[in-house]
């Protein structure tokens, strides 16, 4: 894969992070709905499960903005031993409350600490799905709105089929093609955004 490293990349998007500029499917608005509110949670642990490009962290940031707790990302890569000492902080009946998010459910974090996989064992789960179409759609045509940039549906699509579909990567390739685009002071379309992708990524058919 060639790509140029010194095209520069506003990550701004990204970092807005709030439930607003949050674009959910009607599958993940309950359980939006319900990491809202973290004092109404049975638990005061919460898990967040989902693949890649779900919106995890963006809700986890979001929820610790929102509320002032604490949110863990990845937890899964985290070291044990800290991870076991803020969940007892946690349990031991402070009043605060705790998100934590991953890829994976406990049981396939190949946790070493026995009581650390019990104390897994009994917080509370979100599985988030994937952005669908509709959704993920919607959020691709806002980041290149961000850029002041109107694009065309067949430019999204052809993203969406032959691009990585995570958030963060769709950033990433939108800022690529508006760089571009602005170089060789040329309309950002679908036909632009084929030859960039097959010049700069060869495994992305025409």
């Amino acid at each position: 894969m060639k790509i140029n490293s010194q095209l520069p990349l506003d990550l701004s998007p990204l970092l807005k992070f709030s439930f607003e500029n949050f674009a959910t499917s009607a599958a993940n608005k309950e359980k939006l709905d319900f990491l809202k509110s973290p004092m109404s949670w049975t638990s005061p642990i919460v898990l967040i499960v989902g693949p890649k490009g779900a919106g995890k962290s963006h809700i986890g940031n979001a929820w610790s903005n929102e509320t002032g707790f604490l949110f863990l990302d990845d937890a899964s890569q985290l070291n044990e031993e800290i991870l076991f000492s803020q969940l007892n902080l946690i349990l031991n009946g402070t009043g605060k409350r705790l998100l934590l998010a991953d890829r994976n459910y406990p049981e396939k974090w190949y946790v070493q600490m026995p009581d650390l996989m019990s104390r897994l064992k009994n917080i509370a789960l979100v599985e988030i799905s994937e952005h669908d179409d509709e959704v993920l759609e919607m959020i691709v045509r806002g980041i290149f709105e961000s850029k002041g940039r109107n694009v065309s549906q067949d430019l999204i699509s052809y993203l969406l089929k032959y691009y990585e579909r995570s958030v963060p990567a769709q950033v990433r390739i939108a800022e690529l093609l508006e760089e571009a685009a602005q170089s060789q002071k040329t309309d950002l379309s679908k036909a632009f955004a084929v030859k960039f992708l097959k010049t700069n990524y060869t495994t992305i058919p025409s």
